[in-house]
């Protein structure tokens, strides 16, 4: 027991004496600490106010006030001038950038893929007229894009070829050449046997009686657009007024258009007869066979007559031609020039 008695009392005193020396630690650390200076902020968040050089009376209102300790200093505070945003201090002034003007690129080219088709084109000549009075009047009815082809000194001649002139349309003299059965041509015909003197003259005179005539085509013909030469001789009284020439092709073995080529006429021959029967289903089928021949070849080229069937039936079929997806244009868009490309 006294062993543990005296065991007991050291140990408190070394004890008793480790807690007095932690307490005197520990408030040496306090003296450091308020003997150290203030932490001094960087200059830009403001001034420091060190509390223990207040007086009393200062020491409240400053810790209520904690928030507004800066506004209540005594020296107005100013904000030192970042040195990176501050233009002026050591940093180069830039020329201003130049405006470029903006670069207009060239369209693109335009490629196969992005050119529409064109809708293929019908068009159409009426034949013979000049002979009667219905014939001009029903004709004359039909859309402006129909030309028509007038016989030359015929009673309903001049008429006929005024009248389709105030109208804007493309006329031509229907110039009667000698075919291969010896029908009768009527005034103005041209024949085999004459001589170039002669088919000149006729020809000059036959035109010379038609106000507003852009071109010619044959009527019948069979026989005298199979003969080079009486062809040269038309081809070139037709070159000399500037005019086109139309082959009707009345026979196989036409010359027509070949030479018209050769002395650089534009030129067309005839895809379809409308109306070498005169009943409407036959002219209907023939006009079919028209539509079909502009949408494989691009166009096609019609001559029918001045038969009543005919005139009744174009006046019903042309007004709906929009929902065959063909067009129906003048006579010039199809004439083809002597380099062999269409002038439309």
């Amino acid at each position: 027991m006294v062993i543990c008695s005296l065991a007991l009392s050291v140990w408190a005193n070394d004890s008793s004496e480790f807690l007095v020396e932690d307490v005197a630690f520990i408030e040496a650390q306090q003296d450091a600490a308020r003997s150290e200076e203030a932490v001094v902020l960087p200059e830009h968040l403001g001034p420091v106010i060190d509390t223990n050089v207040l007086a009393e009376d200062e020491v409240e209102q400053t810790n209520a006030d904690k928030g507004n300790i800066l506004l209540d200093a005594r020296e107005p505070w100013a904000p030192a001038i970042v040195p990176f945003l501050d233009a002026s201090d050591g940093v180069e002034e830039q020329a201003p950038l130049e405006r470029s003007e903006p670069k207009i690129s060239a369209p693109s080219k335009i490629l196969a893929v992005d050119v529409h088709p064109k809708m293929p084109r019908i068009a159409i000549l009426i034949d013979d007229l000049g002979y009667n009075r219905h014939g001009m009047d029903s004709s004359l009815s039909l859309p402006t894009e129909v030309a028509l082809a007038i016989l030359p000194s015929t009673p309903f001649a001049m008429q006929t070829a005024t009248s389709a002139q105030k109208q804007k349309r493309i006329t031509l003299l229907h110039a009667p050449m000698e075919n291969q059965r010896e029908l009768k041509l009527g005034p103005g015909g041209l024949y085999a046997n004459m001589t170039e003197d002669e088919l000149k003259a006729t020809l000059s005179k036959d035109l010379d009686g038609l106000p507003g005539i852009q071109g010619v085509n044959n009527h019948m013909g069979s026989l005298l657009t199979t003969k080079a030469n009486s062809m040269a001789w038309v081809m070139e009284t037709l070159k000399g007024r500037s005019l086109f020439f139309i082959d009707s092709l009345t026979s196989p073995k036409s010359v027509a258009k070949k030479t018209a080529q050769e002395y650089g006429l534009d030129t067309v021959s005839r895809d379809v007869f409308l109306d070498n029967i005169r009943t409407e289903a036959a002219i209907d089928k023939q006009f079919t066979r028209l539509l079909k021949l502009a949408r494989k070849n691009g166009s096609a080229l019609a001559i029918g007559h001045p038969y009543p069937e005919t005139m009744s039936y174009l006046k019903k079929r042309l007004s709906s031609l929009e929902h065959d997806g063909v067009l129906l244009v003048p006579l010039s868009f199809l004439l083809v020039s002597s380099q062999g490309e269409p002038d439309n």
